[in-house]
Parts: structure tokens; sequence; C-alpha cells
């Protein structure tokens, strides 16, 4: 009589517990489920992105990869596979057509043959002067009947369609380019002349050059100081900043530069205040004129007030390299003139660029 309601109460209590078990359990699992899912997720996004060919690295520079080429030119069809009469209308499109054994019939010297590096007049055996980079003749292109042209981004978009109806053609950036920029377009121009791996081959040889020179520089006093290169002209000087090509090539070799990196401008035009705002360790000159204003801030008193003066580490440099040929041949002149520089005393000021060429 007695165990009835015992086991009317304790029933019930039982079927309470397992709810409660149940959907304890129940909870946990959804909790954990909840928790799974993101790096669920997360796992498959990163199958996603293993899927991504990644850029390439290289000695520090980080290459374009096929793909990014084919996005950049993607009618190769209409370019010749083997051109012969290439017209050049930069000094940096010369140095890419040169490393590749091909010679252009055209180049865009500013009717200044002396303006054109050691390096490329050693593989020139003849061509026909187009011009200026700035103004370039159409007419004297026309007549070269080239089977392609390449030209420059900044200068030479206006005129991209009138130099199309002459000859394949292809606007690449030159002017303003930093030193990264200026080996990814060497890879454009291998590409566009259907060279890509011996590109890649003159790319690779170039880079470890470059590592080897970058490794010296870091034994030298130039690792622990910073470097200004500057072109001055009558008309005034200006900084190449670190996003041009001189103050980026510096940057790569772990050369500091009194120039915040934030700024984005390539060529800064500068006065005595500002120059002396900036105060470099070492000023590099690039001379375009035999006086020029800088010659005139010598006898300011601001002048004598500049590190670099005080430390008599001014030096001529020539532009031809540093600034008018930017190319892999004229990084590597560059770095090897660094390494001289930072071997020399005091008082030795003497142009470093013509005595390497020599």
């Amino acid at each position: 009589m007695n165990q009835r309601p015992r086991l009317s109460i304790i029933l019930p209590l039982f079927v309470i517990a397992l709810i409660i078990i149940g959907g304890g359990i129940f909870i946990v699992n959804q909790k954990n489920k909840a928790a799974a899912s993101p790096l669920s997720n997360s796992a498959g996004n990163d199958t996603s992105q293993t899927a991504i060919t990644k850029p390439s690295v290289n000695n520090g520079v980080r290459l374009l990869t096929d793909q990014q080429i084919k996005e950049r030119l993607p009618n190769l069809e209409k370019y010749s596979n083997n051109p012969k009469r290439i017209v050049v209308m930069e000094n940096s499109f010369l140095g890419d057509v040169l490393a590749l054994g091909l010679k252009p019939v055209g180049i865009a010297d500013d009717d200044k043959p002396d303006s054109i590096i050691t390096e490329f007049t050693q593989q020139i055996s003849d061509y026909t002067s187009i011009g200026s980079r700035y103004q370039p003749s159409l007419e004297a292109i026309a007549d070269l009947k080239p089977d392609l042209i390449i030209a420059d981004e900044e200068r030479h978009t206006v005129i991209a369609e009138e130099l199309s109806r002459i000859a394949p053609s292809v606007v690449l950036k030159s002017r303003g380019e930093s030193y990264v920029e200026n080996i990814q377009t060497a890879q454009l121009v291998g590409h566009i002349v259907h060279q890509d791996q011996k590109m890649s081959q003159v790319i690779n040889v170039h880079l470890q050059t470059m590592r080897g020179l970058r490794s010296q520089l870091a034994k030298t006093r130039l690792a622990s100081q910073n470097v200004q290169f500057a072109i001055v002209s009558d008309k005034g000087m200006w900084l190449h900043g670190p996003s041009s090509y001189a103050g980026s090539l510096l940057s790569y070799l772990n050369i500091q530069s009194p120039i915040p990196k934030q700024m984005d401008v390539a060529y800064i035009a500068t006065s005595l205040e500002q120059l002396l705002a900036a105060d470099p360790d070492w000023l590099l000159i690039g001379r375009y004129n035999d006086h020029t204003l800088y010659d005139e801030w010598k006898s300011s008193p601001l002048f004598n007030q500049l590190t670099a003066v005080k430390k008599n580490q001014v030096i001529e440099v020539d532009p031809t390299y540093w600034a008018l040929n930017r190319s892999m041949q004229s990084a590597e002149h560059m770095a090897t003139e660094l390494l001289q520089i930072a071997k020399r005393k005091g008082g030795e000021s003497a142009s470093m660029s013509s005595e390497l060429s020599n």
C-alpha cells in the first residue's frame, strides 16, 4: 500500500531529471557547435586563400605574378613575337630591351646622346633620335617603321592613340617610378616582346648582385647614417624623396632617408631653409648645369649649418645614373658608387660616377 505513493513521486522526479540533463547536454552541444562554427569558416577561408597565387618576393622585391602580367597586358597576340624595330621613349625601357639583347632603332634621347649611360651606349651600334622625351617627333617615329613602340605612362599617354596608329604600342610606367616598380616594368617589357623567361633570368641575376652589394653596404658607415640625393639646376634643387627611384633604391639598400617615408611626392622642390630642415648626413648632388642655384647657396651662412657640409660629406654624382637612366644597370652602378663613397675620406668629393664609368 505504501509503495504506490512513493513511485508516484519518484517517477515524475526521475523524468524531470532526465529532461534537465538532456537539455543541459543539448545546450552544451549547441554552444560547442557555435564555438566551432567560426573556426570551421576560418578553415574554409584559409583553403580559399591558399588557392590564390601569391606574389613572388625575390631578394626583397615583390615581383608581378603571371596573372598580374596578363591582366596588365591582355592582348599579347597583337605584338610581334620577334620585334626587330623597337622604339623606346624612355631610357628605362632602353635598359630593359638591351638586357634582352634587343637593339632599338629609335630612342628619345633629348637630342643628347651623352645623356645615355655608358652601359647602354656600349651595346648600341646605331640608332635614330626621335627627339625629346617630353615632345618626341611622331614623324621621326613613323619614318622608322617600327614594329613596337614602348612609351611612358606619364609623358605619352596623351599621344597613345597616335602612336598606336604608327605601330603596336604599349604605355608603361617610367617617370616617377620606384626601384621595385622599375623591376616590375622590366617584367612587362619582357612579356611584350615574348621573352618572359629570359627577363626572369636577367632579373634574378640582378637581384643576386644587389643582395651582395646590400650586404657589403651594411658593414659601412652609411648603414648608420642618412643619405639624400638631389638634382640641382639653374632653376633650383629637387630632393628625390623616398618614393622616387633613387630614394626607394637607397631604402632597398637599407640606407636611411632624412625625409619621412610617408611623403609620397617623388621630386620635392626645395629651398635652402627646407634643405636645412631635412639636414642629411650625406648630400649627393646631381648637377644639370655648370652653374646652379645650389652654387649660389654656398655663400649663405645657412649653408654652412648643414651637417653634410660640416662633415665634408657633399658628393657630386652623375645624374645620368641617379635620375635619367632608371634601370637595373643604373641600380648596380649606384650601389657600387655608394660603396666607394663610404670608403672615401673627408674632402674627396670628385664626381664618383665618372670615375666608375672609366
